[in-house]
């Protein structure tokens, strides 16, 4: 078994189309729907129902999705512990919301925290909210970096945690200008095809505290495609599939090109702040330097 079929199936998880998913991972379709077969082929089951169209991901592939995720991160997080074994440096697990990790943002806050307390190295995870979160009060991580806005919050005890906002962001709704095309003027009659997170994401809550009902209300509306990953959304944006609420921070390059156009006449951007709590819990003398720093 390689990695880079495990790899190769998030990517198809994320984005939902075989198409997709092989440009992100840069290599033909053909080739990717073989790496794809020989995955199933090691586990000795299917993963994609490929007798439905469009494409559906069998009950056992659905169930074990989050395990899969995990067993990438453990690979990746071995490896950097062997790669670093033999430095003496200290050693930070930080803990960052998905979308965070993708964008700048977090190499950024890393750098700035390098600044601020030389010769540290980090274990970053990078998962949804609630995981990060999880880790975070069972002492498994040092920092948590994650979104937060005016509707949902960590709650973390202030007693465990030294909060500082780093920044803000916002979610835009956008889509692709051919989409857009095809929906000027709009018509009641003719439904907006909608990319959206799941329920019980955070991305999934945040929209649905206002944006959604306020959309659902004045327009038909039907869900395309659902996602917990905004990185996925945005290939299926981008890709005309459907309009979504999209990260600022992760859709810059596309609002500048044009290649994703902001609908803010149907649904104003909701803000966000991107906010690092530091483990006031935690014994590792690097995690005391920062809470005392911030």
């Amino acid at each position: 078994m390689e990695l880079k079929w495990l790899e190769d199936y998030l990517a198809l998880v994320d984005s939902q189309n075989f198409t997709l998913a092989a440009a992100v991972r840069n290599v033909s379709q053909p080739a990717f729907s073989r790496r794809i077969q020989a995955l199933e082929a090691w586990l000795g089951i299917e993963l994609v129902d490929r007798s439905k169209k469009p494409m559906q991901f069998t009950a056992i592939a659905k169930e074990h999705e989050t395990a899969l995720r995990l067993l990438v991160n453990a690979a990746y997080q071995a490896r950097a512990q062997i790669q670093s074994s033999r430095i003496d440096h200290l050693k930070l697990t930080v803990a960052a919301q998905h979308s965070l990790l993708v964008s700048s943002f977090l190499p950024r806050f890393l750098d700035k925290l390098s600044v601020r307390v030389p010769n540290i190295n980090y274990n970053v995870v990078s998962e949804n909210m609630d995981i990060c979160v999880s880790m975070f009060l069972r002492g498994a991580a040092d920092i948590l970096v994650i979104y937060e806005n005016d509707f949902i919050n960590s709650e973390i005890p202030r007693n465990i945690s030294s909060k500082k906002v780093q920044g803000d962001d916002e979610l835009i709704f956008v889509g692709h200008p051919k989409l857009i095309d095809t929906m000027q003027p709009i018509d009641l009659n003719r439904p907006i095809p909608l990319l959206t997170y799941p329920e019980t994401s955070f991305f999934g809550r945040t929209i649905r505290v206002d944006a959604l009902p306020r959309l659902v209300r004045r327009y038909r509306t039907f869900v395309s495609s659902e996602s917990s990953f905004a990185v996925g959304l945005r290939e299926m944006a981008l890709a005309a599939r459907g309009v979504a609420w999209l990260p600022r921070s992760i859709i810059e390059a596309d609002l500048e090109r044009g290649v994703l156009i902001p609908l803010h006449d149907l649904s104003p951007p909701i803000a966000l702040r991107m906010v690092a709590h530091i483990s006031k819990m935690s014994s590792n003398a690097a995690c005391k330097q920062l809470v005392d720093i911030l």
